[in-house]
């Protein structure tokens, strides 16, 4: 089975718009022989889906600072990726403060926050979000009225997890850490009573967006080594964890954990977790190797190997890239990549790319 690449604007057209700003950009709309929702689950529970879907083509992705309207003083959960300012400081529903810097496409405590200074004292310090004030309801009113796309997945991207949540209020990651080590009950008990509000959470998205996928940020190392042992992470962390992704799963969603810094020696525990796919940190991770010895049971959402930013590629050249990704995540399904590309004409030749070279695959 062959099938035909349109050529740049040609045909039927659908658009897409990067999370951090930015004009849409069009990519190729084809017609499928089954919808792309039903793709797409197929491929996350790795059965037998027809093509591999394109993260940023056949999903619609919102982020907590998109999800609420401005809280109390102005707060909001996290930062608005395609702010035009540069950099500029927010609180956040716990009362953080944050500096988001648009280069670099992220945002930082603000030096000196510090909301609990000890673990001892989370429970008085610590300012649980009262969420019913920042008008989740009227947000998503609009949203579904207004923005929202049912050929799409919806993903919601809801910010921290326990172990992130823990280096918030206590000012950094060297102290979250210092806090496991020596008080790890009062830990414990922390990343206990945080799971409960996420899992409220995700109780309150859930009745107000048909949402399929929810995404959690819990980074669990730097890129030398993971901030614990494996033990300690089964001590602390794996309950509180596997308790979030099991309710996201009894509400009938997929659950996305990403997970920065050097995190091989968890590829067991990721797969106990059950999380539906993983988004880790390419540069300090061979996702290649991971996908050999663990991707029956692991989903992967990653970028494309050997994509270079900026680069100039021929038709053949992306024919190439597209077939040699393709073949090597694929199989057994599991594995959704987002396209990095900037250049208009550039993304619409890899999307048709992707999506014939995958169906040309799975047909063989």
């Amino acid at each position: 089975m062959a099938l035909e690449r349109p050529a740049y604007g040609t045909g039927k057209k659908k658009q897409t718009r990067s999370a951090f700003g930015g004009k849409p950009m069009d990519l190729p709309a084809f017609e499928t022989p089954i919808s792309v929702k039903e793709n797409f689950y197929r491929m996350a529970r790795h059965e037998n889906p027809l093509w591999v879907p394109l993260g940023s083509g056949e999903t619609q992705e919102l982020h907590m600072a998109h999800i609420y309207s401005k809280g109390p003083e102005g707060r909001q959960l996290g930062p608005i990726l395609g702010d035009p300012r540069d950099p500029y400081t927010y609180l956040d529903a716990f009362g953080n403060s944050w500096t988001y810097d648009k280069n670099a496409g992220g945002a930082c405590m603000t030096i000196g926050t510090r909301i609990c200074d000890d673990i001892l004292k989370w429970e008085e310090q610590i300012p649980w979000p009262d969420l019913h004030e920042y008008n989740l309801d009227e947000r998503a009113a609009e949203f579904m009225k207004n923005e929202y796309d049912s050929d799409r997945i919806l993903i919601l991207d809801i910010y921290h997890g326990p172990f992130q949540a823990l280096a918030d209020v206590l000012g950094g990651f060297s102290e979250a850490l210092e806090a496991m080590f020596v008080e790890p009950e009062a830990a414990r008990a922390f990343f206990d009573r945080f799971t409960d509000w996420m899992i409220w959470l995700m109780d309150r998205l859930a009745g107000l967006y048909p949402v399929d996928l929810f995404c959690v940020h819990d980074d669990w190392g730097t890129e030398k080594d993971a901030f614990f042992s494996p033990d300690m992470m089964r001590e602390l962390l794996f309950e509180p964890t596997k308790k979030m992704i099991d309710h996201a799963h009894s509400l009938g969603k997929l659950y996305t954990f990403h997970c920065c810094g050097k995190v091989d020696k968890f590829l067991d525990d990721f797969v106990e977790l059950g999380a539906d796919f993983m988004q880790l940190q390419r540069r300090v991770n061979d996702l290649p190797a991971y996908k050999k010895s663990h991707g029956d049971k692991l989903g992967f959402y990653a970028g494309l190997e050997n994509f270079s930013m900026g680069k100039k590629y021929s038709d053949e050249e992306l024919h190439s890239l597209i077939r040699e990704n393709v073949e090597l995540f694929a199989p057994t399904g599991g594995y959704m990549p987002s396209i990095m590309a900037r250049d208009p004409e550039l993304l619409w030749k890899m999307a048709a790319e992707l999506y014939c070279c995958s169906r040309e695959f799975y047909g063989e």
